[in-house]
Order: structure tokens, then C-alpha cells, then sequence
């Protein structure tokens, strides 16, 4: 296996591949319209057509919902794929051949995926043919699981002997390192004396990757031992990182491209997506033995355009579709949460009510701070005195503060204030001020690292470092944006990328655009150390306060590489670049005036335009606006 290709590999594929071909071939029609053609966008519905093709300059945009990018971006989109994904098959497609720089795992990873393949076999001849397997297959009876979805599924049973487990990998070619390395079993070292079968006894479900490829294992018990953990997962391996798989993603994701709404259905549990699988709602996926993450909203968000959340109708699910209609809210990705009745989940109202109420119940689906609101309330005695509508509302605005769409948080709060039963003024004015707040003082968070796509937009909010007085005035360290910014320039340092590196800095990065004064004195001294030859970063550190040299210090000792290597570094600095003129321009439109007025509104729709723009455009399109005029004050 390997990683990272070569951008020369990447600007010869797009030169070939006919963009137009590209997309008609998805069964689109085109209509030539000029030097270009036109069609009904794919990624949302309409009659007229606002999707534009231009197969010289090899990118399309519509113009309806702003979907913007190149033959790669399109196969990534239309069929849920990954960057490498989409150009390994364009590269099949058009003759290129496509070199990886070796990967340095690729052996142990070829030797796990070979037993975690062979291991899912075993284990559906263990459920199909034990004696022991019993328990397994009644279970699986008594839940009403048609044969088909668990051969689908690669549902099977684990023997309960370790020996078993070792006769079967020695007859394969598998060592007891092998299982060990895999996580299936604990060495005597480890395990009392004796060696410990991980999953034995259990009915076993296989995690598999983005290709449908045995990566891991969950186990559930089939007793009523309750000492014993009701599932259990397979350790973390180079094939397998909880934050980075979703269950059922590969027969989930074609289905959600091909799907009206491109809309997800994200459950709790395995069985749970299962049951939609198996009652026609092949869009379900799960996270695996994990709270959702921003990774995992991620890795969807390359395949759906919006999710309906269908989680459990105790509390503890109420909870948990909030904190996760939260993680997608962050990402900008519109989610909606359908109700279900306290004490049924998605497995069991889908077995007793049947297709036709569960897409009924998504059919009524609603926003997660109306949800959010709704069960508040409902678990009040009064629910509309004065302290639970303050509390409701505090609550409400903690996740609609998550979003950095200004229209969609305008929408919730309207949402939220109508079913307080408060005008939304005096919503949007508390929310306000709570932002206005949170903006005086250090956010307690880790420093988040950006992400290698380019087009994904992360907001940045100021980290406390160790050894900064966070009651200083002084204290606020810079953004996690521009922080990462000066991670990656330390990294090129001395590497061949540095002079266009230097001159992407020169031609897009003015002052004005950095938020923090340290950032500006570090990009300053980065750049003057190319022109000069000397160790300008070093020599900084005289000009800076003692809280300024601790965050120079947390610099210059990052070990991490901040970035994945899959990009060329213009490319990541490309991305960075959007990312920091998206916040400038934020803060821009964060300076005006809270009073709604004509100048004001317009304000505000023209900096809402150009951070969409920034965001969605090619980077030809998007560098243009990099420029003082973007920054501006607008007209009066």
C-alpha cells in the first residue's frame, strides 16, 4: 500500500480527463450553452438548469446551490469516495498510471487485512456450522434479521476456545503474533498464564473500511453474565482508528449520493443500522464504539449533504442527538433529528411499527435546537416559568453558537424563540452578547490541527498555553489556525518548497489578514530569513514578551507533523490561506453593528457572500478576492 501522489501525476490526469465526458457519463444530460455546456445540478434538486460546465478551464459551478470544483472533486462527490479514491479511478480511466511513494506499514497492513478477511470467514462458518453457535443463531432468529443481511453484514461467531482461534491460524498461515496483532487474542504474559480469546462466545460483527474490507471486529455477549461488557471492540491497529470509521459506511455512502437529498441516517448501534438496511433505509451508518467526532463528520460529509439523526428515546439519547446534531452543525452541515417513542431505538420501532411510520418519523424530522428545546421542556414541571425558559434558551444558544452559518443561526434561533414563546430579538440579542463574551476570554480547548483537505473550513478560537498568565491581557495566544500557519512554515524551513511558498505569503497574506500580533512577527521573521539567509526566527525572540516566546517555544518544539503528506506544501498553504482570510473577513462582518438596518443587512450579505465564495471556489477564483478590497469597509 502507499500514500501521497504526485502533483505531476495529479495535473496530468485532470488534462485528460474530458470534464464534460466525466460528467455525462453519470447520466447527466448537457446542453452546450457558449464554450461550455449546462445541465440540471446534480447535488440538489431543480428544473432550471444553473450547473455550468467548462471543459478548457476543467471545472464546473452551479450557480443554485454553489457547488463548485474539478473532475476529482466531482467523482469525490458523486459517489462518496476519498481524494486518492477519485484519482485512482480517473487515472484508470484515462490511462495514467499512478506511482505512490511507499508506505512504510504497507507490509503489516497487507498481512492484517489478509486476517481480518480470512477471520470473517471463519467466523460466518462458526455461526453457520458450530454446535457451540447456537446461542448465536437464536439470537439472530429471535431479532428477525433475514439471511441476506447477515451474509451482507459478514455476521458470524466467535469459538470460545483460544485454542480453537490458534488451530485455525496455524492451518492458514497466521502466527500467534498475528492474532495478538490484531487484538483477537491476549498472549499468557498478558492474560494470567494462559492465552485469552478476546471476542469468544460472542456474536461477532465485522467493521470494515471505506472499501468494503475487514478492518476490525465488535463482539456482543450472548449470555446475561452482567460482569461482562455487552460488546466488545477490536483494539486500535494500523488498519483501524475508532475516530476514523464509520459502521456500514461502504454500502451506506453510494446509496446516500444516489439519494434525492443526499441525507444520511445516523443511528446509535449496530443492529440499529442493520434494521434500516435490511427495511429499505440503506443510508444508515454508526460510529464505532464511539461518540461521534469532528473526523467522523468529516468522513461523511464527503457523501451526504445532510444527516437525519435516529437515536435512542431515552434521555441518554436525547443527549447524545444533541451533542451530535452539534459536531455537524459545526461543520455547517444542516441535521435533523427524528423523534422516537421513550424505550424503542431504531431496531425495535422499525420490528414493531414497521417502514412506513420510521419514514414518517424522519418525514417529521426537526432541527436539532428544536429538538434540543422540545425535550428541555418536556422534562419540566412548569415548563415555561422565567428560570426554564432562561435555562432552555442558554442551552439552546450553546449549540446554535456552534454554527458558522450566519443565515442557519438566524434560522434556529427563530426556531427556538417560537417555541420559548419570546420574540427572536431578544434571543438573537442575548446570543450576542454570549458571543461577544466568549470572544473576551480564552477558549478552553486543545489546539485543533487543520485538516489536509483544502476545502474544509474550520473556525479557529484562541488556545491557553502552558506558562501564559491566561488572566494577562496579553495572554491570548493566536488562533489554532494561525498557530497551525506557523507549525507548517517551521516544518518548510529548509526544504525545496520554500520559495513558493514565500511567494504564495508575499501575494495573498498582507498583515491585515492575521489576527494576532505574534503571527504577524512570526510570518515577518519566516520571510525575512528567505530573503536574508540568516536565522531570522531565532533572532525574534528579543523582540518578543515572555508570554510571546513561550508560544514561539511551543512552536519551534512541535514534533508533529501538522498536516498529512497527501498535498504538495503549496497546496496545504493554499488551503490555509482560505481558511485565514474566511476568519478575516468574519471578523469583519463581527465588527457591525448589531442594528438591523438597510446598510447593515447589505453589509452583512455581502461578507456572508465572500466568506461562501472563499470557501467554494476554485483556487484561481478564490485568490482573486484575497486582495484590500475584500477587507474594506463596505459602502455606505
Amino acid at each position: 500500500m502507499a500514500f501521497g501522489i504526485p502533483e505531476s501525476t495529479i495535473e496530468e490526469i485532470k488534462s485528460r480527463t474530458d470534464l464534460a465526458d466525466l460528467i455525462s457519463s453519470y447520466g447527466i444530460q448537457l446542453r452546450r450553452a457558449g464554450g461550455g455546456y449546462m445541465a440540471c445540478c446534480p447535488f440538489h434538486h431543480e428544473k432550471t438548469p444553473s450547473f455550468h460546465i467548462h471543459p478548457d478551464k476543467g471545472f464546473y459551478h452551479c450557480f443554485g446551490c454553489g457547488e463548485s470544483g474539478d473532475c476529482i472533486k466531482f467523482v469525490q462527490k458523486q459517489e462518496g469516495v476519498s481524494f486518492i479514491e477519485a484519482v485512482k479511478k480517473l487515472a484508470a480511466g484515462c490511462g495514467v498510471t499512478v506511482e505512490e511513494k511507499e508506505d512504510p506499514q504497507a507490509g503489516q497492513r497487507k498481512r492484517l487485512l489478509e486476517l481480518h478477511s480470512q477471520l470473517a470467514d471463519f467466523f460466518r462458518r462458526c455461526l453457520l456450522q458450530a454446535k457451540e453457535a447456537e446461542p448465536a443463531r437464536a439470537y439472530l432468529a429471535s431479532r428477525a434479521l433475514p439471511d441476506a443481511i447477515v451474509a451482507q453484514f459478514k455476521i458470524g461467531y466467535a469459538p470460545l476456545s483460544a485454542e480453537a482461534m490458534r488451530t485455525w491460524a496455524k492451518k492458514y498461515g497466521f502466527s500467534d503474533d498475528d492474532l495478538v496483532a490484531a487484538g483477537v487474542l491476549l498472549p499468557p504474559k498478558f492474560a494470567g498464564g494462559s492465552w485469552y480469546n478476546r471476542f469468544g462466545g460472542r456474536l461477532m460483527f465485522t467493521i470494515t473500511d471505506r472499501q468494503d474490507r475487514a478492518i476490525a471486529f465488535s463482539g456482543r455477549i450472548l449470555t446475561n453474565d452482567k460482569k461482562k461488557a455487552k460488546y466488545v471492540n477490536s483494539p486500535e491497529t494500523v488498519l483501524f482508528k475508532k475516530s476514523n470509521v464509520l459502521f456500514a459506511l461502504a454500502h451506506a455512502a453510494p446509496c446516500i449520493v444516489k439519494s434525492p437529498r443526499r441525507e444520511a441516517i445516523v443511528c446509535e448501534g449496530q443492529i440499529d443500522v442493520i434494521r434500516c438496511h435490511a427495511c429499505g433505509f440503506p443510508v444508515a451508518v454508526a460510529s464505532q464504539g464511539t461518540a461521534f467526532t469532528e473526523e467522523h463528520v468529516r468522513i461523511l460529509g464527503k457523501c451526504a449533504d445532510s444527516v437525519a439523526l435516529v437515536f435512542d428515546g431515552d434521555g441518554a439519547g436525547q443527549k447524545a442527538a444533541v451533542r451530535t446534531g452539534g459536531e455537524f452543525l459545526a461543520a455547517g452541515m444542516p441535521v435533523r433529528v427524528a423523534s422516537l417513542p421513550p424505550g424503542e431505538d431504531p431496531d425495535s420501532f422499525l420490528r414493531t411499527q414497521g417502514p412506513e411510520a420510521f419514514q414518517a418519523r424522519l418525514d417529521a424530522a426537526e432541527s436539532v435546537t428544536s429538538f434540543q428545546v422540545r425535550s428541555l421542556l418536556a422534562h419540566e414541571t412548569k415548563p415555561y416559568s422565567l428560570r426554564t425558559v432562561t435555562d432552555v434558551s442558554r442551552a439552546a444558544l450553546e449549540t446554535i453558537a456552534k454554527c458558522p452559518s450566519a443565515v442557519m443561526r438566524a434560522t434556529l434561533i427563530d426556531e427556538a424563540a417560537s417555541l420559548l414563546g419570546v420574540p427572536s430579538t431578544a434571543l438573537q440579542e442575548d446570543f450576542l452578547k454570549a458571543a461577544a463574551a466568549a470572544k473576551r476570554r480564552p477558549a478552553p480547548l486543545p489546539p485543533v490541527q487543520p485538516e489536509p483537505d483544502p476545502e474544509v473550513e474550520n473556525v479557529s478560537e484562541p488556545v491557553p498555553l502552558e506558562g501564559v498568565d491566561a488572566a494577562s491581557p496579553r495572554a491570548n495566544p493566536p488562533p489554532t489556525t494561525e498557530t497551525a500557519l506557523c507549525e507548517f512554515l517551521m516544518e518548510h524551513e529548509r526544504d525545496a518548497a520554500r520559495p513558493s511558498l514565500e511567494l504564495l505569503l508575499a501575494d495573498y497574506m498582507p498583515d491585515a489578514v492575521l489576527a494576532h500580533p505574534f503571527t504577524r512577527a512570526f510570518v515577518g521573521a519566516w520571510r525575512a530569513g528567505e530573503a536574508s539567509g540568516v536565522d531570522a526566527i531565532t533572532a525574534l525572540r528579543s523582540d518578543l514578551s515572555p508570554e510571546m516566546c513561550v508560544w514561539l517555544d511551543h512552536i519551534l518544539l512541535n514534533e508533529e507533523k501538522s498536516v498529512s503528506s497527501e498535498l504538495s506544501p503549496e497546496k496545504i498553504l493554499q488551503g490555509f490561506l482560505r481558511k485565514l482570510w474566511m476568519e478575516a473577513v468574519r471578523r469583519r462582518q463581527g465588527e457591525l453593528p448589531a442594528e438591523s438596518t438597510p446598510e447593515n443587512d447589505a453589509a452583512r450579505l455581502r461578507y456572508s457572500t465572500l466568506i461562501r465564495q472563499l470557501q467554494r471556489g476554485v483556487w484561481d477564483r478564490a485568490r482573486a478576492l484575497m486582495c484590500p478590497a475584500t477587507l474594506a469597509a463596505p459602502e455606505s
